[in-house]
């Protein structure tokens, strides 16, 4: 007898993204998974939303699990209050190959990229905080309960913005870069939890 191969779960393709250079504030967000365990061993799942272009932290979500219709929901408030991206790029994980987040960028108008497999560097603002956000916040802490890595993760990324300079940004923190370019081209600051 022969056994049949299984073959893995077709995914929803989207656009492979290109190297180009960012211009202008909202022109790329960069959105990704971080996971980490509270004491108790329950795990916590944080989805990063980053500015490509001020490499603001513009959100960080926790929850123990976060589906594709969670994606949209967050992505639409915070749309709300940031205005909307051009282009939103991540990696091909299930909640983020899903129909719903495809049909939802559609819907939007927003082009959704897909890194490559195994090229996380195509995403490197958003790679690059993670790797801050892991070793300032994420491995210092023991979180004993799911409210508390909220409230810690979130005190965190209010830290990151206005206090945290970056070379690509001539030294300047994102919050400072972000509000310089707002002021250029008039777009409207809003600060949200």
């Amino acid at each position: 007898m022969q056994v049949r191969q299984r073959r893995g779960r077709k995914r929803a393709i989207g656009v492979r993204l290109g190297h180009d250079q960012l211009l202008r504030p909202n022109e790329r967000w960069s959105l990704d998974f971080v996971h980490d365990a509270l004491v108790d061993g329950r795990r916590i799942r944080c989805m990063t939303i980053v500015n490509d272009y001020s490499r603001e932290c513009l959100h960080i979500v926790v929850d123990t699990s976060l589906n594709g219709q969670r994606v949209c929901e967050e992505l639409a408030m915070l749309m709300i209050f940031r205005g909307k991206p051009e282009k939103i790029i991540t990696d091909n994980g299930t909640e983020l190959t899903s129909n719903t987040v495809l049909h939802w960028g559609k819907s939007e108008q927003v082009t959704w990229h897909y890194m490559e497999p195994g090229r996380p560097y195509q995403n490197g603002p958003n790679e690059s905080s993670h790797g801050r956000f892991r070793d300032e916040c994420l491995n210092e802490p023991l979180f004993s309960g799911f409210s508390e890595a909220k409230g810690i993760i979130e005190s965190w990324r209010w830290d990151y913005n206005p206090q945290r300079p970056h070379s690509s940004l001539g030294g300047r923190t994102p919050h400072e870069f972000s509000q310089m370019n707002n002021k250029q081209t008039r777009i409207p600051q809003y600060n949200w939890t």
